[in-house]
């Protein structure tokens, strides 16, 4: 049953019919306002709306939803003094902080990322923080929702590109494949990241599950994939330096010449561990005797690797049964014959990627960040099948020669250098100290993308493998959606251009705003707007907030007034038994969500009422650690390795467009607050600032403590110390979450 509905539906969006798909219809004219579609949802359910929300509670909800900070004392003095909603969101807005809230929101489906991985460390982009920075400015500023999707996509290619480079980023920053998997491997995996960033951050729909078939659900095909695939593999990684021409030459000429003088450096190093460990290894037997002159780091590892067994390779077994000089010398023959036969076959592969190397041709050349060669830097040869030692055999001649902590293996090789040797070292050291000083300093820049000067289009990879290819795919929109053609150059601002015409781009959006703003969306699966995300639970609201936000020359901020000044977004969050029977999950938004702060914000809030926060806007990016006192929009966000705490706090992962954040409620959470030094040290400071329970109450809650409240803290405070008393106010729900 449930796979004939799916064939049903699957007929149902078949082309030409795709059209039918209510996400993907013509945008209506939609007469009313918010409030009325809300109450005709409701009424048709047989519900009202919520009262209006006190003006304490409208003061927390509308300052952490428009800036994700508390108000300070003075604005809510001010406020509850003069509840005038228009003039504080109007305020809201135009404040710098407004950026850096709704930034962040973006940021989340731009998979925002500082590094990213290379073999087993990371590889980090020294400028990633000048695209957050642009993002943070541009809704500061206010930019129209279609400018800002044309300029993170193609802002190259616009009049006045010097002020859209910046939104480059949410290609240029990756996430970038280097040595994890052979080359069209990587390249393919990189095009499919882009392809999901575009099809579900602007477009809500799935296009990456048509990768290796065509969509199971969707009408989006398989040559679909490929031909909006064929945009990405037509555009190239590109640097925008933020410096005069002669400065970047200069510092370019320079880096080569520290990167040559590295590379003869690392090179002569492990020409002399592979020359120290070959004499080593005749001094095996002395070594497990311990016997002769022996140097003392080497002989200190070696008596740690005897000590306890090898269970790795069996070869030891006659040294640890007999541990004689009889028994070690075998085990050094044994060695050397390893390391022997190693260097033959070694010698007899490299004769082997010699003949089966392609013969010289022009190639494709694909540059990644840091200069990495897609092709040239991989590992040349790899693919080839090649002769190796047998298992056990190459497992003791890599414990004996390959690594850092090889038995055999002197990484501090100098202690065994004199003479020339020594003096040769000596002499190329102090050259790259040399041009080290004399280096000027580096420029900044943008990471961005660019027109490959070789435009392609894809070959269909036959079941998503691609080094199995199939007819080549002109590039185009996806069908279902238009189907234009994206033949200018990359196609990119074809593309930029396609989607902010179709329909979905504002139904999108405008879900995404509204959900930063209830909780949740009226569509709430927010990047998937096809058959198998949700409809939504108020159609002609949705279709009037998104016909409104083109009407209103897609200003966020107008959108973002309108709704917050709306009777639904002022309702209260008391739950009534009735409302809860026939709308339990607040689909239809009779009801305020009551929230727990995000990640950022309560860290934000901490730092802000203990006085602690330092509201400088922009900027480099800091570790995430204990001193930072700046905004958590201004940490380092690494993909590598993602920062424990926010991840306590349900922070996304930076490595994949993320629809929303997750909202766990876990032990680990409530241990925070009890535990950590960053909130012992905030509670310190706000114990400082807020000396007397009421004081505390009115910069924490802006409002008095009840007779009650105060005979307790009072109590407490008789009991404890004034830090320990902040500590628990500082973890107190009414703090932490928002009504």
């Amino acid at each position: 049953m449930r796979w004939s509905l799916f064939l049903i539906a699957w007929a149902a969006l078949a082309q030409p019919k795709a059209k039918l798909w209510w996400s993907f219809s013509p945008l209506r004219a939609v007469e009313g306002s918010i409030d009325g579609h809300v109450r005709a949802g409701l009424a048709r359910k047989g519900l009202t709306p919520n009262p209006r929300a006190d003006a304490r509670t409208l003061l927390r909800r509308i300052h952490y939803d428009l800036t994700g900070l508390p108000p300070t004392e003075a604005e809510a003095t001010a406020f509850l003094a003069d509840p005038n909603v228009p003039k504080l969101v109007d305020t809201l807005l135009a404040s710098p902080h407004f950026g850096e809230r709704w930034g962040r929101h973006w940021l989340d489906v731009a998979r925002y990322g500082e590094d990213d991985f290379h073999g087993t460390a990371p590889h980090p982009y020294a400028n990633a923080w000048r695209y957050r920075d642009w993002v943070v400015q541009a809704w500061n500023h206010d930019m129209p929702y279609d400018l800002f999707v044309k300029a993170q996509v193609a802002g190259d290619l616009l009049p006045e590109r010097e002020k859209y480079l910046g939104g480059l980023g949410l290609f240029g920053l990756g996430p970038w494949y280097f040595g994890i998997s052979q080359p069209p491997q990587a390249r393919a995996d990189e095009r499919h990241d882009r392809i999901d960033m575009v099809t579900r951050g602007f477009l809500g729909i799935t296009a990456a599950c048509a990768r290796c078939h065509d969509h199971k659900y969707d009408p989006i095909s398989q040559r679909d994939y490929y031909a909006l695939g064929g945009v990405f593999a037509s555009t190239a990684y590109k640097e925008y330096p933020l410096a005069p021409k002669e400065d970047v030459e200069r510092y370019e000429a320079h880096r080569n010449k520290i990167a040559k003088q590295e590379k003869a450096i690392n090179a002569f190093l492990d020409q002399q561990r592979e020359q120290l460990a070959g004499i080593l290894a005749h001094r095996i037997a002395d070594l497990m005797t311990g016997t002769g002159d022996l140097d003392a780091e080497l002989a200190k590892r070696w008596r740690e690797y005897l000590a306890k067994p090898d269970e790795d390779q069996p070869f030891r077994a006659e040294w640890d049964q007999r541990k004689d000089r009889a028994a070690a010398e075998a085990f050094q023959q044994l060695v050397l014959a390893i390391a022997e036969e190693k260097k033959t076959l070694d010698a007899e592969n490299a004769k082997l990627v010699a003949r089966a190397a392609p013969p010289p041709a022009k190639r494709r050349i694909v540059i990644l960040p840091g200069n990495y060669d897609s092709e040239a830097d991989f590992n040349p040869g790899s693919d080839i099948p090649t002769g190796s030692l047998e298992r056990d055999r190459y497992t003791l001649w890599r414990k004996m020669f390959s690594g850092d902590g090889a038995l055999l293996r002197v990484k501090e090789v100098d202690r065994f250098l004199s003479g020339e040797w020594k003096r040769h070292l000596d002499a190329l050291r102090a050259e790259l100290d040399r041009l080290k000083k004399a280096s000027p300093p580096a420029y900044p820049f943008l990471h961005g993308v660019a027109e490959h000067e070789e435009p392609i289009d894809l070959e269909l990879n036959i079941r998503g493998n691609p080094e199995a290819l199939g007819p080549k795919i002109p590039r185009q929109f996806l069908t279902a959606l238009g189907g234009e053609p994206l033949g200018q150059g990359s196609g990119r601002l074809q593309l930029a251009e396609a989607i902010v015409r179709h329909p979905l781009a504002a139904r999108v959006m405008a879900n995404r705003i509204w959900a930063h703003l209830f909780g949740h969306g009226v569509v709430r699966t927010p990047s998937n707007f096809g058959l198998m995300g949700e409809r939504p639970g108020n159609p002609e609201l949705l279709e009037y907030l998104a016909a409104r936000f083109v009407a209103l020359r897609w200003s966020p901020k107008a959108l973002i007034r309108e709704i917050v000044l709306s009777e639904a977004y002022q309702a209260s969050s008391a739950r009534t038994a009735a409302a809860q029977q026939v709308d339990p999950d607040n689909r239809l938004f009779w009801r305020a969500e009551r929230r727990r702060l995000d990640a950022e914000s309560m860290r934000d809030a901490l730092l802000a009422v203990s006085g602690e926060l330092e509201a400088r806007v922009g900027g480099e990016s800091a570790p995430l650690d204990d001193k930072l006192r700046r905004r958590t929009v201004y940490a380092r966000v690494g993909r590598y390795q993602q920062n424990e705490t926010l991840a306590l706090f349900d922070f996304p992962s930076s490595s994949v467009s993320a629809e929303h954040r997750a909202a766990t409620n876990v032990p680990l959470q409530r241990l925070f607050f009890l535990n950590s030094d960053f909130l012992k040290q905030r509670a310190a400071a706000f114990a400082g600032r807020a000396p007397g329970v009421e004081r505390a109450y009115a910069l924490l809650f802006q409002r008095a403590p009840s007779a009650r409240e105060k005979a307790r803290g009072e109590q407490f405070l008789a009991q404890a110390s004034a830090v320990e008393y902040a500590q628990v106010l500082l973890s107190a729900n009414e703090f932490l979450y928002v009504d």
